[in-house]
């Protein structure tokens, strides 16, 4: 059966710029391109199709695809990063890092005001940061499976939240009776219960979730 809005998938992918790999699902080949982080978190991710959980170029060619499929999709930029925007080119006195006693360059990533900016150049008393997103004005190129189909309120729901806080629950810790779920977990933020609870009352069909601290039991010394 086609893949449709609203479908939980499991996908694998390899996101490339210019040639060059920048994001990817897969350890194996991390490692072989000489790639790998040991900080990363790699394995098979569970999209919402339709959802917003990955660039708008990539979810809208899953749409009509079957399970077991292998695409390819050329992303333009306004279905990616967007096009550069010339007003998050901002000019900066370089006297209002030194006061800092921080050293700029081209290059460098800087945080000001919460923003994550790039330095394109510090000359003349001047600091030019790019605050526009990397990747943005560029043609992303993805390699993408699409692995599996997943069903079940339970296992949708322990989907979400791995999605949106990288706990891997077990479906065991999850219990649904008429549409309302409560989900076994250890503390996690109020606004990310909420964020979860509406999405899986609009994707899933569930009333209400509700998040019940898991105890901890302490050894027995």
């Amino acid at each position: 059966m086609a893949i449709k809005h609203g479908d939980f998938v499991q996908l694998d992918y390899i996101g490339r710029v210019d040639g060059r790999i920048f994001d990817l699902t897969e350890a194996d080949v991390a490692k072989k391109e000489k790639i790998h982080n040991p900080k990363a978190k790699y394995g098979p991710v569970t999209i919402v199709v339709g959802a917003g959980h990955l660039l708008k170029g990539i979810d809208e060619a899953l749409v009509g695809k079957d399970i077991g499929e292998k695409i390819s999709v050329e992303v333009q930029p306004e279905k990616g990063f967007g096009k550069k925007n010339a007003k998050l080119i901002k000019i900066i006195p370089e006297r209002s890092f030194k006061e800092q006693k921080v050293q700029v360059h081209a290059g460098m990533q800087v945080n000001i005001d919460g923003l994550i900016g790039n330095v394109l150049s510090s000359s003349a008393g001047r600091v030019i940061i790019d605050f526009n997103h990397p990747l943005a004005s560029k043609i992303l190129n993805y390699d993408v499976s699409i692995l599996k189909k997943i069903d079940g309120q339970k296992e949708q729901l322990a989907s979400l939240i791995e999605m949106y806080t990288n706990i891997k629950l077990d479906a065991d810790k999850i219990e649904i009776l008429e549409h309302n779920a409560k989900v076994n977990i250890k503390k996690i933020d109020e606004k990310m219960e909420k964020h979860i609870e509406d999405e899986a009352k609009k994707y899933i069909g569930l009333k209400k979730v509700e998040f019940i601290e898991e105890k901890i039991k302490e050894k027995k010394e």
